[in-house]
């Protein structure tokens, strides 16, 4: 994953998407049950279409995500990294780096991105404007514009009978698509609270 690239979801439908009302009461059901999750643990698969060369990476990991702590990416391949936001700063560690980087998240510049969609989906309408949704294996397939401009330039979310985010694709304005999908997903397991504290040791650590 890229540092800040791509994810939080007014109703303009198309045809073959569902009724107004139907999806508005969808919507609050989404909502509501992120408003509720105090954690989540998931694994999840990344493909990344880079367009300037053509070519698709694919990564694996785990996803943690604790409220009012952060969330923290852990790759394990093809090789081990680390993102790991705090609240305040986006740290990013990889196996073959002497440093690690530390970047200061300006979060109302950070509209927009995929920081939204991570750290609070229960507020997806304030960020994201749904251009369509439809039924799709049991769930709901979600297809998101920006209400601000910034890196993306759409997006779309997959929900299980459940109401929970199985999958997300960000189409950027480069033309980049990043894809991720979750599976192994639990909620409201106890985290500690040091999973979210990144410790650099005696590795040189480079402010952006």
């Amino acid at each position: 994953m890229k540092k800040l690239i791509v994810i939080q979801l007014l109703l303009l439908l198309l045809s073959g998407g569902l009724l107004y009302g139907a999806f508005e009461q969808e919507l609050d059901v989404i909502k509501k049950t992120y408003s509720g999750l105090a954690s989540v643990e998931a694994r999840f698969q990344q493909k990344i279409y880079i367009m300037a060369l053509k070519k698709e990476r694919e990564s694996k990991g785990e996803f943690f995500y604790k409220r009012s702590k952060g969330f923290l990416w852990r790759y394990t391949a093809p090789k081990s990294k680390v993102f790991l936001y705090d609240g305040r700063a986006v740290w990013q560690e990889e196996e073959d780096k002497s440093f690690v980087i530390k970047e200061r998240v300006n979060k109302e510049k950070m509209q927009g991105t995929f920081l939204d969609l991570v750290e609070d989906i229960s507020k997806l309408d304030q960020y994201f404007t749904v251009k369509n949704a439809v039924k799709q294996d049991g769930g709901e397939l979600l297809e998101l514009l920006p209400k601000k401009e910034g890196t993306i330039q759409s997006a779309r979310a997959w929900t299980d009978r459940d109401h929970f985010v199985t999958k997300i694709e960000i189409t950027e304005i480069t033309g980049n698509v990043n894809a991720i999908t979750f599976s192994s997903i639990k909620v409201n397991k106890a985290l500690p609270d040091s999973l979210f504290v990144f410790n650099p040791g005696t590795r040189e650590i480079v402010e952006r």
